[in-house]
């Protein structure tokens, strides 16, 4: 199946709920958006690592979300590198802790969908080669660190590909060095992250919030179809 197909597999997947935004999370939104979106603006604005990206985000209903373990399939399709085409995701295929298999089952992810009052999707577009998909986990980590000193409960912070606490991957260790600090990505969990894009831009924090997410082909090939990238975060808030 190519990435098409999955697509388009994918976006035929119910959300987990059709409901209208409940009239606490628009309260929650209301009364939070200025504040939360001065947190991360302030934390980029101090992070020179992070200068080269734009950053959006927005928020959306938990149980809008669009999760399944289908979705995880992703993570496993091949695509073309400048040592050749590779089965899968190089986290995959390395065996790190932070990617499925080992990524939590979506229906543990879906038991703390139903205990959050709210869903943060960040996301930070850049240019491919001037900007860093392993600057945006230690960001979303202090994102976290922000909102609970400032009394919002982080439930869970999700981030944007392979885990990268550990610099040099630890396909080599049977478990994960450091669990309490091991970010899962979105699609690892079975998240559809175009879905969560489109439901967060309709109450934007941030720019005007969330744009989905691009496939790029033929990634850091001469071929490569597009420079433009965007890593897709969250953390889910009770």
């Amino acid at each position: 199946m190519n990435v098409e197909d999955y697509i388009k597999k994918a976006e035929r997947i119910a959300p987990l709920s059709n409901e209208i935004p409940s009239t606490a999370f628009v309260d929650f939104y209301e009364h939070h958006r200025r504040r939360i979106g001065d947190i991360l603006l302030k934390l980029k604005g101090g992070d020179t690592k992070m200068q080269g990206f734009i950053l959006r985000a927005g928020m959306m209903p938990p149980g809008d979300s669009v999760i399944d373990e289908r979705i995880k399939q992703f993570c496993r399709i091949p695509y073309r590198t400048v040592d050749g085409t590779i089965a899968s995701c190089p986290g995959v295929l390395r065996g790190w802790k932070g990617c499925p298999p080992h990524a939590p089952a979506a229906m543990k992810t879906i038991g703390l969908l139903s205990e959050a009052r709210s869903f943060l999707i960040v996301q930070f577009e850049g240019s491919e080669g001037l900007t860093r998909q392993s600057h945006v986990h230690p960001f979303i980590a202090r994102a976290t660190k922000a909102l609970r000193e400032r009394e919002y409960a982080v439930l869970e912070t999700y981030a944007s590909g392979p885990c990268r606490v550990c610099p040099r991957g630890c396909g080599e260790d049977q478990e994960c060095r450091q669990p309490e600090r091991r970010l899962f990505a979105l699609e690892a969990c079975g998240f559809w992250v175009n879905s969560l894009c489109r439901k967060a831009a309709e109450f934007p924090i941030c720019g005007d919030g969330p744009q989905e997410i691009r496939w790029i082909k033929d990634w850091d090939l001469v071929t490569q179809d597009t420079e433009s990238v965007r890593y897709v975060t969250g953390l889910l808030i009770g």
